[in-house]
């Protein structure tokens, strides 16, 4: 009775009460939206670590694979010189025990 004497409105109250809530729950929650922005922001950063990493390493094997060709390709040449001069020599060797045994 004391309040519609002094024409206080409860529903006014209630209203002024709700905003006062809600703008209380706004600070934490644009806190934790700065938050969460803050994280997305280091997780997107990390992505791009880890995909520079994965390029540096898929360009690594490539030159791996092309110094792995190279060296092969050197070492089948080199067997190749390598028995060409072996059998030479072992034909000088048949030769020269031939020569000898007469």
């Amino acid at each position: 009775m004391a309040l519609a004497r002094e024409e206080i409105n409860l529903e006014d109250i209630k209203r002024e009460a709700d905003v006062e809530m809600l703008v209380k729950n706004m600070v934490p929650t644009n806190n934790m939206i700065a938050h969460l922005k803050d994280e997305q922001i280091e997780m997107r950063n990390e992505i791009k670590r880890r995909d520079e990493n994965i390029s540096k390493l898929e360009d690594d094997v490539r030159k791996e694979k092309r110094w792995n060709m190279l060296w092969r390709n050197s070492l089948e040449n080199d067997i190749a010189k390598t028995q060409v001069f072996l059998a030479i020599v072992f034909l000088i060797n048949i030769l020269f025990t031939y020569f000898m045994s007469r």
